[in-house]
C-alpha cells in the first residue's frame, strides 16, 4: 500500500492559541507550528464525526458480518465499538487525532480488509516525538532521529526503557495499537512499534523516556512534540532499512534443478506491461525440463486476485490431481455475498477492470459480468445473500488418503512466505501446502477474516471506507489464522541472496533427515 502524504492543518490565528490553549491545560509538549492556513479544533472534530457517523453507516448496510448469524460479536462491536468512538471526537485537534478516533472504530473488527484510508492528505503536518524505534528481538531499538529538532534526542542505536513508568510494549498495545492496528500477528507487530512516534490523540503524549545508549549508561529524556513536513517525517519512518523490496513481479530462473518462481504481484494493473510478462511466465513455464525442485517464493505478495496464484501453480506443475470418488461426501466451500448496492457498484467496476486487463470477451470478463447479473436479480428479488460455490473442502491428509499427486512435475515442492502475506498469498500459500510433501519455508504468515472481497465507499471527507462484501464457510483456513512455516528463516526476509542460500541450505538439511528417518 502506498504512503499517504501527512500533513496537519489548522486555520486562523485565533485558532492557533485556541489549541495552544487546550495543549498547555493538558500538560503537552508541544512546539507552535505556525502556518496561514489553519483549521480550527472544532472542524476537526467535525471531520471525525462525519467519517465516523458514515463508517457507522456503511458498515451496517454493506458489510455481511452485521447479518451472519455465525458471528453476533461482530454486530456488538458495530454498536459498542461505535459508542466508544463517539467518545474520542473531543480529543481530536488535527488531521492524524481525526483519523486516530475513526480507526479505532474500524481497528475494533480485527480485520486487514477493514480500512479507512487517508486519500485527502494535504500540506497538514505531523505531530511526532522525532524518533523511531524498531523491535529488534523484543528490544526496541532507535534506529532514526529528526535533524533540526528543537530539543535533545536519544541517539540512534539507544534502547527504549520505558517512558512513564509503562513498558514500551504496554504503551504500543495501549497507545498505538487502537488507532492502527489491533491483530495480533507478526507482520502487525512489526510495524507498530514505529507508530509510538506518532501523536493519535490528544492526551496521549509521552512526558519522560528512559533510555540506554549503545555504550550501556543509562539517561533519561523529556519527551518534546514538534511537527514535520510530509518529506520529513516519511524520511524518517523510511530510514534504516539495509533492504529495500525489489520489484513486486512474476518471474522464474532455473538454477542446478531449482525452480524458483517469484509470485509476489497478484494485483496486476496493467495490461500492457504486468499482464504481458505474467503471459509470458505461463507460456514458459510448462516447457520447462530439468527441474528436481521448484520453490514458490511469495515475498513482498499482499493479494490480489487469487486465479492468477492457480494460474502460475497450474502452468508449473499440471496441477493437482487425485481420486474424487465420494468426493460429495465431503463439506463444500462456498462464500455468500452481502446483496448491497455497495456490492453491486464494486461488482460493476470490476467487470470493467476485467474488460480492461483481460479482454471483453475473456473467460475473467464474463464470469464477473454474470455474477454481477445474479448480484442485480437478488436485489430486486429481496435477497439478503447471493451464494457461491468453490468446490469440497479437502485437506492434505485427504488429498495423501486419495492418492494426490501432481500432473506434469515429480519433484520437491516448497513455499516461501513472509510476514506481508495475506488474502490471495494465503489462498496461493493454502494451494501450495495442499500437496504430499510440500516444504513451507520463511515467516509466519499474516492472516485474514472469513470476510473477503473488497468494495470502498467515498466518505464526507473524501477519505475511502474499505470493506468485505462476502464471508467465507468452510474454508480450509479458520478465521484469523495464519500460516506457520516447517522451517522458520532467520534471515531478513528483503535479501534475495539471504533468502536463496538460507532456503536451498534447509530443504538439503531435510532431504538428509527424511533419507536417515527411511534408513531406521
Amino acid at each position: 500500500m502506498n504512503k499517504k502524504r501527512i500533513w496537519l492543518r489548522l486555520a486562523t490565528s485565533m485558532a492557533i492559541l485556541f489549541v495552544l490553549a487546550y495543549l498547555v491545560k493538558h500538560d503537552m509538549r508541544f512546539l507552535q507550528y505556525q502556518n496561514d492556513d489553519i483549521k480550527t479544533v472544532n472542524e476537526w472534530q467535525a471531520f471525525a464525526l462525519a467519517d465516523l457517523n458514515a463508517t457507522h453507516n456503511a458498515i451496517l448496510t454493506a458489510h455481511p458480518g452485521v447479518i451472519d448469524p455465525l458471528n453476533p460479536a461482530f454486530k456488538e462491536w458495530t454498536e459498542t465499538g461505535y459508542q466508544q468512538a463517539l467518545k474520542l471526537i473531543p480529543k481530536v485537534m488535527s488531521y492524524d487525532t481525526a483519523m486516530s478516533a475513526v480507526r479505532f472504530y474500524t481497528t475494533g473488527f480485527l480485520d486487514g480488509h477493514l480500512l479507512y484510508s487517508d486519500n485527502v492528505r494535504k500540506n497538514y503536518p505531523v505531530f511526532n516525538n522525532g524518533w523511531k524505534i524498531e523491535n529488534k528481538d523484543e528490544s526496541y531499538i532507535v534506529t532514526a532521529t529528526a535533524e533540526k529538532w528543537p530539543a535533545p534526542l536519544p541517539a540512534k542505536g539507544s534502547k527504549l526503557i520505558r517512558c512513564d513508568n509503562r513498558l514500551p510494549a504496554t504503551i504500543i498495545n495501549e497507545d498505538v495499537a487502537p488507532y492502527v492496528d489491533r491483530r495480533d500477528n507478526p507482520a502487525t507487530r512489526a510495524r507498530l512499534a514505529e507508530d509510538l512516534m506518532r501523536l493519535h490523540l490528544s492526551g496521549n503524549e509521552l512526558k519522560r523516556c528512559q533510555f540506554q545508549s549503545p555504550a550501556g549508561a543509562v539517561f533519561e529524556i523529556d519527551v518534546t512534540y514538534s511537527s514535520s513536513t510530509q518529506e520529513q517525517f516519511f524520511q524518517l519512518l523510511d530510514e534504516a532499512s539495509q533492504h529495500q523490496w525489489a520489484p513486486r513481479t512474476n518471474n522464474f530462473s532455473l538454477k542446478n534443478g531449482v525452480l524458483w518462481i517469484r509470485a509476489a504481484n497478484f494485483n496486476l494493473q496493467s495490461a500492457a506491461t504486468e499482464m504481458q510478462d505474467l503471459e509470458k511466465m505461463l507460456n514458459e513455464l510448462p516447457s520447462l525440463r530439468n527441474a528436481h525442485q521448484i520453490v514458490f517464493d511469495v515475498r513482498g505478495n499482499g493479494g490480489g486476485d487469487s486465479r492468477i496464484g492457480v494460474k502460475i501453480f497450474n502452468a508449473a506443475t499440471g496441477g493437482l490431481r487425485y481420486d474424487t470418488r465420494n468426493i460429495e461426501q465431503l463439506p463444500l466451500q462456498y462464500a455468500q455475498w452481502r446483496v448491497s448496492e455497495l456490492a453491486i457498484s464494486s461488482i460493476t467496476q470490476a467487470v470493467e477492470r476485467a474488460a480492461k486487463l483481460h479482454g471483453a470477451q475473456s473467460e475473467q470478463a464474463k464470469e464477473t459480468a454474470n455474477f454481477h447479473d445474479e448480484l442485480k436479480a437478488a436485489k430486486l428479488a429481496g435477497q439478503a445473500w447471493v451464494r457461491q460455490d468453490a468446490g469440497h473442502l479437502i485437506t492434505r491428509a485427504d488429498i495423501e488418503k486419495r492418492g494426490g499427486k501432481l500432473l506434469k512435475f515429480n519433484g520437491k515442492i516448497a513455499l516461501v512466505t513472509d510476514n506481508q502475506c495475506a488474502s490471495a498469498c494465503l489462498d496461493f500459500a493454502d494451494l501450495v501446502r495442499q500437496v504430499p510433501g510440500a516444504i513451507h519455508l520463511g515467516q509466519r504468515t499474516s492472516s485474514d477474516t472469513l470476510y473477503i472481497d473488497i468494495g470502498q465507499t467515498k466518505l464526507p471527507s473524501g477519505n475511502l471506507l474499505v470493506l468485505p462484501l462476502k464471508v467465507w464457510r468452510n474454508r480450509i483456513r479458520a478465521n484469523s489464522e495464519s500460516l506457520v512455516p516447517d522451517f522458520i528463516l532467520h534471515v531478513d526476509m528483503k535479501n534475495d541472496t539471504a533468502v536463496y542460500d538460507a532456503t536451498l541450505t534447509a530443504l538439503k538439511m531435510n532431504e538428509r533427515s527424511d533419507i536417515t528417518a527411511d534408513k531406521h
